[in-house]
């Protein structure tokens, strides 16, 4: 059995379009922000896209359809990209920047190379740009918390496979061009429509599943506008920006600070063997606890999936270190009255700017480095990020 182009075509618009209007439709209505716009935006791409080559095959506007298309298609995996970013709280910025760049270029080429025999015009450089956008998705989606989502890791492997079809074909188009037999049996427009209906269908319906469970199921049912989760603890991003200017209006007058880093051990563990629900459990006492224990006048963020981070004013490394132990204490006797029943390891390392200094990332690494090693080393609870002498 073989399929013709027009058979094919036909199917790729009529399920991909379906597809991409269900989601854009849904997050109509459903008010939806962060990742769900971004992804909607994305399947919006993907429809316009076929429009615009549509008008090229009527004759239609020259070079310009084509151009237009193949920006377009850039933008399907960019936004996806961003989407995935988005969702796992990262900053998009400098993505927002490479995706722009990568659809400037894709047409450009197009107007100063001419549309080409078959509409070819441009296609390697956009070819290019997908395989890169569909890797750098692909990759956002093994990034925390999203790693943790079983749904997502099909998401991962369509994404990675679509990569993989783009960099043969472009390998192919290079090779034999366009009108070679290897690349018009193997990666012509009858197997390209098929991946694109696979990769439509596919991400119509996990990112449906992931958007329900950021706004269902996802902990602290946050996010609020000003980066601050409902229960009161900041997003990593806000965390670390009022950290730096914290640290930068310290340094004129040479205060100190510490950064207290809390790490809770083998949540992933526990949330495999036991269910969410008791993971979000030790998660959300653990988050209560350090937003009780720790100074009125501190800040409290997230720092991962499995650790928070506060930052405060210490005068010595002995105040820094007995704030470390209190914020330990409160955990532990939060843990121990939970209703899981579990009691995990956690880890409280501090740092402070007596030793580090004043940046916030090298300041930040320490209390990392000695959270996991007061984690994963029997007997002790709280450790200092650089050992001073005088401490």
């Amino acid at each position: 059995m073989s399929l013709d182009l027009f058979t094919v075509t036909v199917m790729t618009a009529l399920v991909a379009g379906v597809a991409s209007v269900t989601f854009i439709v849904e997050t109509v209505f459903r008010r939806d922000s962060g990742p769900g716009r971004l992804w909607a935006v994305a399947f919006f791409c993907g429809v316009t896209t076929t429009l615009a080559y549509t008008a090229w095959s009527a004759g239609v506007g020259g070079a310009i359809p084509i151009a237009v298309g193949n920006t377009l298609f850039i933008l399907v995996p960019g936004f996806m990209w961003l989407g995935n970013r988005r969702y796992n709280d990262r900053s998009i910025r400098a993505a927002v920047i490479c995706v722009g760049a990568l659809a400037a270029v894709a047409f450009v080429v197009v107007l100063v190379e001419g549309p080409g025999p078959g509409g070819w015009g441009g296609w390697g450089v956009m070819a290019a740009g997908l395989v890169a956008l569909f890797l750098a998705a692909a990759i956002e989606t093994l990034r925390p918390p999203l790693r943790n989502l079983r749904s997502a890791w099909t998401l991962s492997a369509v994404l990675i496979a679509a990569s993989l079809f783009y960099g043969a074909r472009l390998v192919a188009f290079l090779a034999d061009g366009p009108d070679g037999d290897v690349f018009v049996t193997w990666f012509g427009p009858v197997p390209a429509n098929l991946c694109t209906v696979i990769l439509t269908v596919v991400a119509a319906i996990v990112m449906s599943v992931l958007r329900s469970h950021r706004s269902g199921q996802r902990r602290f049912e946050w996010l609020t506008q000003g980066g601050v989760a409902a229960d009161g603890v900041m997003l990593a991003r806000t965390f670390a920006g009022a950290s730096a200017d914290i640290l930068e209006r310290s340094s004129w007058r040479a205060d100190g600070v510490s950064l207290i880093v809390i790490r809770v051990e083998g949540l992933d563990e526990i949330r495999r063997a036991f269910g969410t629900e008791i993971a979000d459990d030790i998660s959300r006492a653990c988050r209560g606890a350090v937003r009780r224990y720790a100074p009125a006048s501190a800040i409290v963020g997230e720092d991962a999936e499995d650790r928070l981070a506060v930052c405060t004013s210490a005068t010595t490394i002995a105040d820094a270190r007995r704030l470390g132990a209190t914020i330990y204490r409160g955990c532990t006797d939060e843990l121990s009255e939970a209703d899981s029943g579990l009691f995990p390891f956690v880890g409280v390392g501090v740092a402070v700017t007596a030793d580090t200094g004043y940046d916030f990332t090298a300041l930040l690494s320490a209390a990392r480095e000695a959270a996991r090693r007061a984690a994963e080393t029997p007997g002790s609870s709280v450790l200092l990020g650089a050992v001073d002498p005088r401490a």
